[in-house]
């Protein structure tokens, strides 16, 4: 397993305020694995770098 060198891990509540969403969103999304997320024994953590690339993968640019 890859390890990042700078890996920065949040907490659900850190992650969630991250992404403007509720905790419970972001539970929901981690239970149907679409975003990426470790786990921590029982704890989920999310790396703030695939955070940035979740939002800029779901990223739309505006119509000229």
């Amino acid at each position: 397993m890859q390890c990042k060198p700078e890996m920065t891990l949040m907490t659900v509540k850190e992650a969630a305020q991250f992404l403007s969403i509720s905790v419970s969103t972001l539970y929901g999304w981690a239970w149907q694995r679409r975003i990426p997320f470790v786990k921590v024994g029982r704890a989920l953590r999310f790396d703030r770098i695939d955070l940035q690339e979740f939002v800029q993968a779901h990223r739309f640019e505006a119509r000229p």
